[in-house]
């Protein structure tokens, strides 16, 4: 199984742990190659909402050189992870960041096919609220890039710090974790038996409507045609 984790902080606290725990989880009944991105080492500037990713094409963006190979590792695993603990009721701002870089990709401008097959998961903890805001940010991104499964993981540490993780929270994670792990070994396993969700389905549709009629975006428009999506092709 090939992976690609983005981990929305660099602090090696709750949200690493339980992350490494999900990867030691899934190295146990399979080889796994993991691609790790730590933001904002990684991707350490803010979108400055150029619009030359969606207007030119992504190769135009400022930021291309740091963006492109987290695209590209995205592209290429089967299970994607995005993590973030919750700031502010929300995403990290490293995490905001990367997701407004990759609006492009977005079922409204230039989805990649291939995503419409991936599996992905998504991690949060916290040590009170927020955890439920901060996925469905993730969350959202997920679904307008058209990935076809996608688990959570919301996890209340009760903690500043992970070693102050009580010892029957840290068995209801592990069971959490077993949980999910057995459900994203399935979907990336038997990928083709999965149905497509409801929501890709109608977004892909409407999306594929606008386009036929979009003539102010050409770059957004010649790459649906590229895809013959707009003569009836569909990418699931």
């Amino acid at each position: 199984m090939k992976i690609t984790v983005i981990n929305g902080n660099s602090r090696h606290g709750s949200t690493w742990n339980i992350t490494q725990k999900y990867l030691q989880r899934f190295a146990q009944n399979q080889e796994v190659q993991v691609t790790e991105f730590t933001l904002p080492k990684d991707l350490p500037s803010f979108c400055i909402g150029c619009f030359g990713c969606i207007m030119k094409g992504e190769q135009n963006c400022p930021h291309a050189t740091q963006v492109t190979p987290i695209v590209t590792a995205i592209k290429n695993a089967d299970l994607i992870i995005l993590t973030s603990p919750v700031y502010g009721m929300d995403v990290s701002g490293a995490m905001k960041a990367l997701l407004d870089h990759l609006c492009f990709m977005w079922m409204s401008h230039r989805p990649q096919a291939v995503m419409f097959n991936k599996t992905a998961l998504t991690i949060v903890t916290t040590a009170g609220a927020g955890a439920s805001h901060t996925t469905k940010t993730m969350v959202n991104s997920l679904k307008f890039w058209g990935v076809r499964n996608i688990y959570s993981g919301k996890y209340a540490v009760s903690a500043l710090r992970w070693e102050d993780v009580s010892e029957k929270r840290r068995r209801k994670i592990d069971a959490s974790i077993e949980k999910n792990a057995r459900k994203i070994e399935d979907a990336v396993n038997h990928k083709e038996k999965k149905g497509v969700p409801l929501f890709t389905r109608f977004l892909f549709r409407m999306m594929s409507g606008m386009m036929r009629k979009n003539d102010y975006n050409l770059t957004d428009r010649n790459h649906w045609e590229q895809q013959g999506w707009l003569a009836g092709e569909k990418p699931f």
